[in-house]
């Protein structure tokens, strides 16, 4: 029952995080990736699986943090000093790298979390 609870609230919050994206210069990439994950959540919810969306998504989310790292690293290692709450500017793309970066870590985190509560 437990785990019907947590997917259920990790399929509304990347609801959200999808819905969010819609004011983004690029959102249907990330609208897309937020709403699979979703989709993903509400059907662990109603106790149906798709492991191949699930392992697919996985992989596509560690290989965009695995490309953004170095931004991440970058941020970190020469202005941590400045906040990721910061705005967009052309000079600094480290910011928002950095910020898509955390979103596919979550994003991956969640979608271990649906992964292993199946198996």
């Amino acid at each position: 029952m437990i785990s019907r609870i947590i997917s259920l609230i990790l399929a509304l919050l990347f609801s959200l995080f999808a819905y969010f994206q819609l004011n983004d210069p690029d959102p249907a990439l990330w609208v897309a990736l937020y709403a699979c994950v979703a989709l993903i959540g509400f059907l662990s919810f109603a106790q149906k699986s798709y492991q191949w969306l699930t392992i697919s998504l996985l992989v596509i989310c560690g290989a965009g943090v695995l490309y953004l790292a170095p931004s991440v690293y970058h941020w970190l290692a020469n202005h941590r000093e400045v906040s990721l709450l910061y705005g967009m500017a052309d000079d600094k793309p480290y910011i928002e790298e950095s910020r898509e970066c955390g979103g596919l870590f979550i994003a991956f985190l969640a979608l271990l979390y649906f992964y292993f509560q199946r198996k």
